[in-house]
């Protein structure tokens, strides 16, 4: 039962990390539509990659957790 929970908490997880970089991802580019400084441009796209990079590693640190519920024992 556990690695069904584990399961669950996985697709919750990565389900949450897409809605937060296609959050993410449209704040930067509303941000960058209405800008006309080519350099605020380009620290726009970078902060965009860095967030992006971000809540993926935040997703592998929480799915991480999630694996040591995924090992079960047969007891019997």
């Amino acid at each position: 039962m556990s690695a069904i929970k584990a399961k669950v908490e996985d697709a919750a997880s990565s389900a949450k990390a897409g809605t937060e970089k296609a959050m993410a991802a449209a704040g930067e580019k509303a941000e960058k539509a209405t800008m006309r400084d080519p350099m605020k441009k380009r620290a726009a796209e970078e902060r965009k990659e860095d967030r992006k990079l971000e809540i993926e590693s935040d997703e592998r640190v929480e799915k991480a957790g999630h694996g040591s519920e995924k090992k079960h024992t047969v007891e019997g």
